[in-house]
């Protein structure tokens, strides 16, 4: 056994930088192994601050991944047939928005050139579903008629709630799918890969720990130096993971990202409640002049 361990200690002296680092991977490895198998030395402790860290990181993560995963399904699932159209509008969404209502009833206008397009942008929410459907039966039932006129003012009321709901979908996947994704490409990531480095270190003392009782004296003063160093490495790796860590704990993202859904929510809920009061009043009035024909027929 010593003659062999003897072998890979000379040959690992002459490894190239990227063999060194397989080579600390395999020990690491080996390491691993004995752990599982219960045949290595005890392990080294982590300190409890940073297992406490730890949990709250993962508290944090779990959290920031269901907000970025929920938030993405709400901008994005909003009762239309066809997803990928949805998905298409946030690439460039300025064009869709205030064109509607002003294209409706452009007959001769030279921003049509493409009517044939249309179509498509008004079924990008079930919004704009409603109001082609409506709109369309609309003039199937004569405009000048209380059902005619009652499901034009519908249908254009919900085309521009519609373009409402497309900002906030966008608004939502800016200013919160957005800001998640980037926490996750940077922050996030490196307090995780942090993490990593801490187990390497951890185990690589292990390691260098028990071949330290399998040498014999003349050896064992080097093998201490070399356990000293992977302390330092390893204590290192621990403060530079709780630091990073903690500003994952510390940081305003999750608290921003879901102060902008409400926000974006609020805008759109407010000013649908504004437009959509006007039509309440509307549909009443035309209501009751049916009513008044209606039971004026019948009873005579």
């Amino acid at each position: 056994m010593d003659q062999f361990t003897n072998f890979t200690r000379k040959f690992s002296e002459n490894l190239t930088p990227f063999a060194e680092k397989v080579g600390s991977n395999f020990t690491q490895f080996r390491q691993m192994a004995s752990e599982k198998i219960g045949t290595s030395a005890p392990l080294t402790d982590l300190p409890r601050d940073y297992l406490e860290t730890q949990k709250r990181f993962d508290s944090v993560r779990k959290i920031h991944a269901e907000l970025l995963r929920l938030s993405k399904k709400y901008a994005l699932d909003d009762g239309t047939v066809d997803l990928a159209k949805i998905q298409t509008q946030f690439i460039d969404l300025s064009h869709t928005i205030g064109d509607k209502i002003s294209s409706m009833g452009s007959t001769s206008s030279k921003t049509q050139p493409q009517p044939d397009q249309q179509p498509a942008e008004k079924h990008q929410t079930i919004q704009h579903q409603l109001s082609h459907a409506c709109i369309d039966n609309a003039e199937a039932s004569g405009l000048e008629e209380p059902l005619g006129a009652s499901l034009y003012k519908f249908g254009s009321v919900y085309d521009k709630i519609g373009d409402l709901r497309l900002k906030m979908n966008n608004d939502i996947m800016q200013n919160v799918v957005g800001i998640l994704q980037s926490d996750i490409t940077s922050n996030m990531n490196l307090a995780q890969n942090s993490r990593k480095d801490v187990q390497g270190a951890r185990l690589a003392l292990d390691s260098l720990k028990s071949s330290l009782k399998n040498v014999s004296s003349s050896k064992q003063a080097a093998i201490t130096l070399e356990v000293e160093k992977a302390e330092e490495i390893f204590v290192t790796a621990i403060e530079d993971s709780l630091k990073l860590m903690n500003m994952v704990l510390g940081s305003p993202v999750v608290i921003e990202s879901i102060r902008n859904f409400a926000a974006a929510q609020l805008e759109f809920f407010k000013d649908s409640e504004v437009i959509l009061g006007t039509l309440v009043s509307e549909l009443d009035e035309i209501k009751l002049t049916q009513d008044a024909l209606y039971y004026a027929g019948n009873d005579n």
